[in-house]
């Protein structure tokens, strides 16, 4: 059998890299081949362990000519059954040009909200797509409905067919956490995972944990994830007066392990949201979840809704359902058990790869 063709433009460990191993480790009786656009990162190695056949072109940056050539040569190389740009809208007219020829199907992964980008990098796009000319047909898969939705404020990306795939994760293979009674003496752990960059909104948090603190003075707060705002996020916590109630773990090995330690999670973003893949994982390990009331979160938490939602970018209203829900054993515990079952049906990595591969043609 023909293989499937996996584009990215590096291999750091992001959503899209995740996304596209998780595809490939979801099914692994079909044949997988990748072309990196750029060199080689830390995932390279991951996705050949999964048996993927990899190819780092290193052309992103070079221009315009060697992204279409590498392109146009993975595909007379590998004839492939289909083909997923995993990175959205980077290179991709130069992606599509290189494809017209191409007979297969063509998806394209749409991870956040058209608007979340600037306004002329639509018309930068268009008009280099009508400079190259003919280009391949391809069908936008987005993680959320409201991905989808968005794109009808994007000049160029308006003109897509749309279909909408939620993202999946892996299930953690782990027992159910199971919440304890606790009070305002008891050591609590509060928990957030997710990049330190502007699509999140860890500075809410932080001052919605400094309130948090005067109700619940052994709390403490762990942040996994790296990221451009680790320095002025560690500023904020120190003028707060919380620093030592805040760990900074960064990048960890394990981090469902790691998670099973808290006692709640929160996730704490902003509209330029996608979905927000570690929010299902909190999920799936059955740990009771507050969640921002922005962007697809919402739509993530279902109806009735299996997250507790509270006002965006509002620490006062963060911090009194982090209390309510702290001081509520049952409350806690229904959630717990609602936010699994919710992630279990609805976010699997199964259900994902069989999403993706009804739009190739392939059956999952």
């Amino acid at each position: 059998m023909n293989p499937i063709l996996h584009l990215l433009t590096g291999t750091k460990r992001g959503g899209c890299e995740v996304n596209a191993l998780n595809l490939v480790r979801a099914s692994p009786q079909l044949p997988h081949v990748l072309l990196v656009l750029g060199t080689a990162g830390p995932m390279s190695s991951e996705f050949a362990a999964a048996g993927v056949e990899v190819r780092h072109a290193g052309v992103l940056g070079r221009g315009i000519r060697p992204v279409i050539g590498s392109v146009e040569k993975a595909v007379r190389d590998w004839e492939p059954a289909g083909i997923i740009a995993w990175h959205g809208m980077v290179v991709l007219p130069e992606i599509l040009h290189a494809l017209r020829d191409y007979q297969g199907r063509v998806l394209v992964h749409g991870g956040n909200p058209a608007h979340s980008m600037p306004r002329q990098v639509n018309w930068r796009y268009l008009l280099l797509e009508k400079w190259l000319g003919r280009r391949g047909e391809a069908t936008y898969v987005c993680c959320s409905q409201f991905v989808a939705d968005s794109f009808r404020s994007s000049r160029y990306l308006r003109r897509f067919p749309l279909r909408v795939v939620p993202n999946g994760v892996q299930c953690p293979g782990l027992p159910a956490r199971e919440p304890v009674a606790l009070d305002t003496g008891s050591p609590v752990t509060i928990g957030m995972t997710a990049r330190l960059d502007a699509i999140k909104d860890h500075a809410t948090l932080l001052r919605a944990f400094a309130i948090v603190l005067e109700q619940y003075p052994f709390a403490s707060l762990e942040l996994l994830g790296d990221g451009d705002l680790r320095s002025s996020l560690d500023a904020l916590a120190l003028s707060l007066g919380i620093r030592e109630r805040v760990n900074f773990r960064g990048m960890v090995d394990d981090v469902y392990s790691e998670m099973t330690n808290w006692d709640l999670f929160v996730y704490s973003t902003t509209d330029r949201e996608g979905l927000g893949n570690a929010l299902i994982e909190a999920m799936m390990l059955g740990l009771p979840c507050v969640v921002s009331d922005a962007g697809p979160m919402r739509e993530l938490a279902g109806d009735p809704p299996a997250a507790l939602l509270v006002a965006a970018a509002n620490p006062k209203a963060m911090a009194a359902e982090i209390i309510r829900v702290l001081g509520d054993y049952h409350l806690r515990k229904s959630f717990a058990h609602a936010g699994r079952v919710r992630a279990e049906e609805k976010y699997s990595q199964s259900r994902f790869a069989c999403g993706y591969l009804d739009e190739i043609g392939i059956p999952g």
